[in-house]
């Protein structure tokens, strides 16, 4: 009986192990998104700003005549 129990407790610990590593993985990936999301953030604020710069070459040209 105590052989079963000690079988059971070993499968417990087996257990909490892989919940820990399982844990830290989903905050590394947590951490992985979050800073995906920033750089996604970051990446559309410098293309409004590219996309305003060349609206404003486009109008400067054709206010010049130059299309």
């Amino acid at each position: 009986m105590n052989e079963g129990l000690e079988h059971i407790m070993e499968i417990e610990k087996v257990k909490k192990e892989a919940d820990k590593l399982m844990m830290n993985k989903i905050i590394k990936y947590e951490k992985e998104i979050a800073d995906l999301k920033k750089e996604i953030c970051e990446l559309r604020q410098d293309n409004r700003k590219l996309s305003q710069q060349v609206e404003d070459s486009i109008d400067r040209m054709r206010k010049a005549g130059l299309i």
